[in-house]
């Protein structure tokens, strides 16, 4: 069946924990999953809050064992993963992907990254049918709560969060400078989400170039490179990085230059990246806030208290939809045997047509037709005669009431 392990924010209790656990998880799943002969099948899910791995095996026991393993290596002294199994498992895929277990309750970008981390499994050879029908359903599910609520609705994403952080410390971004270091796919939401804002001057850096100049245009402003990052922050009011690199990006070197050239005037960093890519000693230089993930905390809260009632109606969504699933999994055993069924009888009436067929023209067709029907009856009830009799003998009324439920002779005679 499946095996599930997961590290988020919430179970690391917040997101600083994840800054060096998430990779090491990672590369250690990478390097093991696909060496083991019990894993059929795995996903891998990385986001900027959580790490996720999906397996289906016919051995639970030794891919939790394997979990377990990696998590004691890797965080020896730290509760801060879980492993779920089966009808767990898919509960809690279906929650990821419909944003309940976001950060920023009912997030949109979590879809696209289970998706994106869904297709990459796919195009590596890792998913070849549970897990594909099992990734197809938690996205349907996905979108028909986007659908049926409001759950999206609004200010729903770390870029968006990180904007209303930035507000409610610095107050209207009206003519404030800022600088996006970054252009995937959170740095776009944020900077969807400054339009409007009348900024003053805009700038954005990424080490590919020229994405970076794709994402100032279309706030405006202006795209320079990695190695200007120290001019760029002595102009702003605002950093707001979101890199996808595994190391610090934004160093005390680029800011203590840069406030050496500006000392009085006041500086609001915001990293939102996992690992974080800002020193920490960045918080320790003079007039100079630093702000990570675990600070969207409060935004987060009052997110989701807005959104209960939608959330309410989500986890609905998501009950209805495993008990579905719940319901066609235990017909998946019943349209197996059917299908054996239907082989078997059509091989009895495919060899007595043949039978049939051969003594055409040498037989009265009555007679053919007569034998034809009598043979196919008693081939297809010779089996189930003969082991209702065992049944019987042996005591187990329980085949021969099935028999009776089965044929539906309750009220015959």
């Amino acid at each position: 069946m499946i095996v599930s392990m997961h590290v988020t924010h919430t179970s690391a209790g917040g997101t600083a924990a994840l800054n060096d656990v998430v990779p090491a998880l990672e590369a250690e799943a990478r390097k093991r999953l696909p060496t083991m002969p019990v894993v059929t099948e795995y996903v891998l899910v990385r986001t900027c809050n959580r790490f996720e791995a999906y397996v289906a095996t016919p051995d639970n026991a030794t891919v939790k064992a394997f979990f377990d393993s990696i998590i004691r290596i890797i965080v020896p002294s730290s509760n801060i993963s879980y492993i779920e199994e089966d009808k767990d498992s898919i509960r809690h895929l279906f929650r990821v992907v419909c944003g309940l277990d976001s950060l920023i309750v009912g997030e949109d970008q979590i879809q696209h990254q289970v998706r994106e981390s869904y297709i990459r499994a796919k195009e590596e050879g890792h998913v070849n049918g549970m897990l594909t029908r099992l990734f197809d359903k938690a996205l349907a599910v996905g979108k028909r709560v986007r659908t049926e609520t409001a759950l999206n609705k609004g200010a729903v994403s770390v870029g968006s969060a990180s904007v209303e952080l930035a507000e409610s410390m610095i107050g209207d971004l009206s003519g404030r400078s800022i600088t996006i270091l970054g252009a995937g796919d959170i740095a776009s939401v944020i900077a969807k989400n400054l339009v409007g804002k009348n900024l003053g001057t805009v700038i954005v850096s990424n080490r590919t170039y020229s994405r970076a100049i794709e994402l100032a245009d279309e706030l405006g402003g202006k795209a320079v490179s990695m190695a200007r990052m120290t001019d760029a922050v002595a102009d702003s009011d605002v950093v707001l990085v979101a890199t996808g690199a595994p190391h610090a990006v934004l160093k005390e070197t680029h800011v203590s230059e840069a406030m050496a050239r500006r000392p009085d005037r006041p500086l609001l960093i915001i990293d939102v990246s996992i690992p974080r890519n800002t020193e920490d000693s960045v918080s320790g230089i003079p007039n100079v806030k630093l702000e990570n993930m675990d600070s969207l905390q409060s935004i987060a809260m009052r997110n989701a208290q807005r959104r209960r009632s939608e959330i309410a109606s989500a986890e609905r969504i998501i009950g209805e939809e495993l008990a579905k699933m719940d319901a066609e999994q235990k017909e998946q055993f019943a349209n197996d045997v059917i299908r054996r069924i239907g082989i078997k009888l059509a091989d009895i009436r495919e060899k007595e047509l043949a039978t049939a067929r051969s003594r055409m023209g040498s037989a009265d067709e009555e007679e053919l037709l007569e034998d034809l029907s009598r043979a196919v009856v008693s081939k297809i009830t010779a089996e189930l005669y003969k082991n209702l009799r065992e049944a019987s003998r042996d005591g187990r009324m329980d085949t021969c009431g099935a028999a009776v439920e089965l044929f539906g002779l309750e009220d015959s005679e």
